[in-house]
């Protein structure tokens, strides 16, 4: 959840991957808590990953996105074509996806036009949930390097919830998580959920949803309703969609009522900023958290 930003100086895994590939620093589309992307040419992107993931993690990813591919989705995911590594530094050539991020459309759209691109984004998102891996016999993280998993979705989100907490620092030490959980049912079907959907991972051209990307660890099977509503928890924040406006809460607000899902919105927005509290390199986001469950708990 972080914007783009210049390659470090000191990073000579990544200035060798990028000589290797032919591709300039200024060609840079994205980065975030595991990668850097790349355009590669006009129909492909490279992902440079961090240091330190193991090949298993891409493999998952890759076996993941082929599973949950599916001919009659009005957008696309992302695709590996191959998984390679240079200078100890792994990465992934995957197809360029059409579209620019919802964040930075709602920084440059007005009207009626804007209202479209807010419901259809929360359409994209709950669109998510049909996509339905195979089950997997637990609720929990799908790819994760070391998964959370339980038998039940309030154990997962409790255990989850539990484990970022933990590293979120002190003052964050009094929270309960068993009450941040207690809100919720466990689903009838499981399904899959994102949880990282943001306005900067889903693309757009116009109003049109083009494209849901950046699925990888933080992807679980659980309740698929999750994902409309923490894309609406994520517009009401300045910290994690710079561009959106009060509006643009009110319109996922009525997209929620609509969809039965509006008495979510508050425990999802809590739970998901335990979720995010680990985070603490991500200054923004951290500051996000804080204010919701720090000052909410006051």
């Amino acid at each position: 959840m972080t914007d783009p930003a210049a390659v470090d100086p000191d990073d000579s895994g990544l200035r060798a991957v990028l000589r290797t590939l032919g591709v300039r620093p200024g060609q840079l589309l994205g980065h975030g808590g595991e990668a850097r992307v790349y355009a590669l040419d006009e129909a492909r992107i490279v992902r440079v990953l961090h240091p330190g993931p193991e090949p298993q993690h891409l493999i998952d990813r890759a076996a993941l996105l082929a599973e949950l591919r599916r001919p009659d989705l009005p957008f696309a995911l992302p695709e590996i074509l191959e998984v390679g590594t240079y200078a100890d530094r792994w990465f992934t050539i995957e197809t360029r996806l059409a579209g620019r991020t919802v964040n930075a459309l709602l920084g440059e759209t007005e009207g009626a036009q804007r209202r479209r691109l807010v419901e259809r984004y929360l359409d994209a998102t709950a669109l998510l949930a049909t996509l339905s891996p195979e089950p997997r016999g637990w609720l929990g993280e799908l790819i994760a390097a070391q998964p959370i998993r339980s038998s039940t979705w309030r154990g997962y989100l409790d255990e989850r919830a539990r484990w970022s907490l933990a590293r979120a620092g002190s003052d964050f030490s009094d929270l309960d998580p068993a009450g941040l959980v207690a809100p919720f049912a466990e689903p009838q079907t499981p399904a899959f959920v994102h949880l990282d959907a943001f306005g900067g991972n889903v693309l757009a051209v116009g109003s049109r949803i083009t494209a849901v990307i950046d699925i990888g660890p933080t992807s679980v099977m659980g309740d698929g309703r999750f994902d409309p509503v923490t894309a609406a928890v994520y517009l009401s924040s300045r910290e994690i969609s710079p561009t959106a406006r009060p509006e643009d809460l009110r319109v996922a607000m009525r997209w929620l009522h609509s969809a039965g899902l509006a008495e979510l919105y508050e425990p999802v927005r809590r739970w998901i900023a335990a979720f995010w509290g680990f985070a603490t390199d991500d200054l923004n986001l951290h500051r996000w958290c804080r204010s919701v469950l720090l000052r909410d708990s006051r």
